[in-house]
């Protein structure tokens, strides 16, 4: 599979990230939520990822549903 969509990220330690699953997402990779309107409008479950870092950490996060 092949992602076209990757983002650089930097996340810290014990803060929560919530990234996005749907592709909806205003705010990619992070989630603003937009899954819960289309979840009620096309029967689907989609619900953000959430992650906890246990240290101070830089990756590359991408998803076959981000467009852009």
């Amino acid at each position: 599979m092949v992602f076209k969509t990757k983002k650089k990220l930097k996340l810290l330690k014990n803060k929560k990230y919530s990234f996005c699953t749907c592709g909806l997402s205003k705010k990619l990779p992070f989630c603003d939520n937009n899954h819960k309107e289309h979840n009620l409008k096309n029967k689907t479950n989609y619900k953000s990822l959430k992650v906890i870092p246990h240290k101070d950490i830089e990756l590359e996060v991408s998803s076959s549903t981000w467009k852009n």
